[in-house]
């Protein structure tokens, strides 16, 4: 592919990434050190778990969310890929070549599962971090 045309789609791609996030994240964004944990319950919801620690002063929420396909890959690259990759199987299927045995390290579309663990200010009640995670990588 000639460099004029790479060149203005990989410009495109990386402009277009802030704009991906998902509303979840563009909320704690903008809530990050102004939001009271009662505006933050009035946009979440109320917490899958909570701990307080008096010797830090904080509290943490635990928010759990299975991600979709469409907000892990807002852009659709790895549908594509997967479109490829199945393709390519059946081609080369039909021509007795093997394939049809399925990609194992696909994930398919089943739901992957995370966790926004957010940290208040124990005195104030005002977000001070947030993380998204893994649910296996969270530390409860």
């Amino acid at each position: 592919m000639p460099a004029r045309v790479v060149w203005p789609l990989v410009l495109f791609l990386l402009l277009s990434l802030p704009a991906c996030s998902s509303s979840r994240e563009s909320y704690l964004k903008s809530a990050l050190k102004n939001a009271t944990q009662e505006e933050v319950v009035e946009q979440l919801g109320e917490p899958w778990k909570k701990k307080s620690s008096l010797l830090r002063g904080q509290t943490r929420w635990v928010y759990r969310y299975a991600l979709t396909q469409d907000e892990l890959d807002p852009m659709g690259v790895d549908k594509l890929g997967r479109s490829v990759f199945q393709a390519t199987e059946s081609v080369t299927a039909m021509m007795g070549l093997g394939g049809g045995s399925g990609n194992p390290l696909d994930p398919g579309i089943r739901p992957h599962c995370f966790h926004y663990v957010l940290t208040f200010d124990e005195a104030t009640k005002i977000l001070q971090r947030w993380v998204r995670e893994a649910c296996a990588d969270t530390d409860l």
